[in-house]
C-alpha cells in the first residue's frame, strides 16, 4: 500500500492493484500489452511533477550511483557520446569534506560506458586559496580519506584512467587576479560579473579553460567547447555538480548541492574578500557596513539562484551521502550509504537535510527556522526548485528493501516501445509492481 511521508510523494512504495487499476482506468481483465496500454499508460506515468528528487540508499558507492542514474534515466539521458563532462565537485576539506571518490568514479565510468564515448571527464574545483599538500581531495593522501574512498584520490584516479587509456583528468580552477576576453585568448581565466546585491557591491565569474587532455580545446562552462577558433556544434559541454553532504556553520547551515556554486566561482582574498571594489559571493553575504557581524543565508542561496540563471546552470546534481558529516566537516561522519540526485539544487538539499541529515542532527531539519532553510528560501526566491513538500515528487530505491518502483515499470514500458523489452518482460514488471 502506499506509504505517506513528508516530503512529497514516495515511489518506493508498492501501488495495490485495486489503486493502479483505478489510477489507470484499465479493468482487471483488461491488462494487456496493447499499443493502448503501453501509450496510456506511459503517459499517465510521465505525467509532471513539480520537482522530482532521486533518492538511492544502502548500497555501496557503485551500487548507489548506479541505481540513481538508472533511475533518472541513465547518464546517456544526461551526456552524449561526444560530450565533454565536467563533474564539479566539493575538493576544498579533508576527508568526508571532499567528495567521495568511489562515487566519481562510478560516475565516470558510466559516462565512459556510453557506447561511442568519444568526449572527456573533466573532475573540478576551485580550493579557493588553499594549497595545502596533500590534503584535500586531488592529492589526499591516506591519512586524509577517512570516511572516504580509500584507493584513490582524484588525482590518482585520474592516472590511472589514463593508464587504461580512458580520457579523464583534474582540474583545478585557480583564482587568479589577470582579465581574458573569452576562450580565443587560449589561456586559462575567469569571465566575471559585477552587480549590486542588497545595496553590496559584489561580483561572480565561472572559469574558462584549457583541456587537460586535449591542447587547444577550450571548456567555456557558460557557452561550452570551443575549438578550431568556434564553438563545436558536436561536442556539447555537460556539467554534473557532486557535492558532499556535511554540516557547515551556524550562519551557512549545510554544504551539499546549493552552497557547492561557491566553489564554482572565485573567493578573492578569502571569505571576507574583495576583488575590484567588489566583494566575492561569500563575503557579500555578511552583513555590511563592516563585513564582520554574521552571514545571511538566504543571501547565499540568493547568489546560487543568481548564478544558476546568470552564469551557467548545471545539467544534474548528485550528491553524495555514502558519509554525513552531520555535525562538521571535521568531525566524525556518519555511514549514511545515500546518494541523491535532482536537476536543481534546493529540492535536493531539502530532501537531503531532511532524511538524511535531520534524523542524526535535529536542529538541521530544513523546515525549521533557521540558516539551513533560509539557505534554501533564498534559491527558492531567485526562481530555483522548491521546498514545498507536496511539490516534491520523490523516488527512492533501499537495497535493503528492494522493490520494483514505479520508474522500472516507466523504464519498462519505454523498452517496450522501443523494441528493447518483449510484451512479456514487460508483464513480468508489471505483475512484480502490483503484487507488492
Amino acid at each position: 500500500m502506499r506509504d505517506e511521508h513528508p516530503v512529497g510523494i514516495w515511489h518506493n512504495h508498492r501501488m495495490s492493484r485495486r489503486e493502479f487499476l483505478r489510477r489507470f482506468g484499465i479493468a482487471a481483465g483488461a491488462i494487456t500489452m496493447s499499443p493502448f496500454f503501453v501509450g496510456c499508460t506511459g503517459r499517465a506515468l510521465t505525467a509532471a511533477k513539480t520537482e522530482k528528487v532521486y533518492l538511492v540508499k544502502n548500497g555501496d558507492h557503485v551500487q548507489n550511483v548506479t541505481k540513481v542514474l538508472e533511475l533518472i534515466g541513465g547518464v546517456g539521458s544526461v551526456v552524449g557520446r561526444h560530450d565533454v563532462v565536467v563533474l564539479k565537485c566539493n575538493g576544498q576539506w579533508p576527508n568526508r569534506g571532499y567528495t567521495h571518490t568511489g562515487c566519481i568514479k562510478a560516475v565516470a565510468d558510466a559516462i565512459l560506458a556510453i557506447p561511442g564515448f568519444d568526449g572527456e571527464v573533466h573532475i573540478c574545483d576551485n580550493v579557493q586559496f588553499h594549497t595545502d599538500d596533500g590534503v584535500f581531495g586531488f592529492d589526499a593522501t591516506p591519512a586524509n580519506r577517512m570516511d572516504n574512498w580509500p584507493d584513490h584520490n582524484w588525482d590518482s584516479l585520474a592516472a590511472a584512467y589514463q593508464e587504461a587509456g580512458h580520457p579523464v583528468a583534474t582540474k583545478r580552477w585557480i583564482t587568479i587576479t589577470s582579465d581574458i576576453a573569452g576562450p580565443a585568448d587560449l589561456t586559462d581565466g575567469w569571465m566575471r560579473t559585477f552587480f549590486v546585491s542588497h545595496g553590496i557591491a559584489t561580483y561572480m565569474s565561472y572559469p574558462v579553460y584549457e583541456s587537460p587532455l586535449t591542447s587547444g580545446r577550450m571548456i567555456d562552462m557558460k557557452h561550452g567547447v570551443w575549438e578550431d577558433g568556434a564553438y563545436s556544434a558536436t561536442r556539447q559541454l555537460k556539467t554534473i555538480f557532486m557535492p558532499t553532504l556535511n554540516y557547515h556553520s551556524t550562519y551557512a547551515g549545510v554544504t551539499s548541492a546549493t552552497k557547492s556554486f561557491f566553489g564554482a566561482t572565485e573567493i578573492h582574498a578569502g571569505e571576507r574578500g574583495q576583488f575590484r571594489g567588489h566583494y566575492n559571493v561569500h563575503s557579500s553575504t555578511y552583513d555590511h557596513p563592516g563585513n564582520t557581524v554574521h552571514t545571511n543565508a538566504f543571501r547565499a542561496g540568493e547568489h546560487t539562484a543568481r548564478f544558476m540563471t546568470t552564469q551557467y546552470a548545471p545539467d544534474l546534481f548528485i550528491t553524495c551521502a555514502m558519509f554525513t558529516g552531520h555535525r562538521g566537516r571535521w568531525s566524525p561522519a556518519v555511514e549514511t550509504k545515500t546518494v541523491i540526485a535532482s536537476t536543481n539544487p534546493t529540492s535536493l538539499d531539502y530532501v537531503a537535510c531532511k532524511n538524511v541529515v535531520a534524523p542524526h542532527a535535529g536542529d538541521l531539519d530544513p523546515d525549521l527556522e533557521g540558516p539551513v532553510r533560509s539557505q534554501l528560501l533564498g534559491c527558492v526566491a531567485g526562481g530555483i526548485g522548491t521546498i514545498e513538500p507536496t511539490r516534491i515528487e520523490l523516488v527512492q530505491y533501499d537495497f535493503l528493501n528492494p522493490s520494483v518502483t514505479r520508474i522500472d515499470l516507466e523504464n519498462a514500458i519505454w523498452g517496450y516501445r522501443r523494441g528493447d523489452l518483449s510484451g512479456a518482460q514487460v508483464r513480468d514488471v508489471i505483475g512484480a509492481y502490483l503484487e507488492g
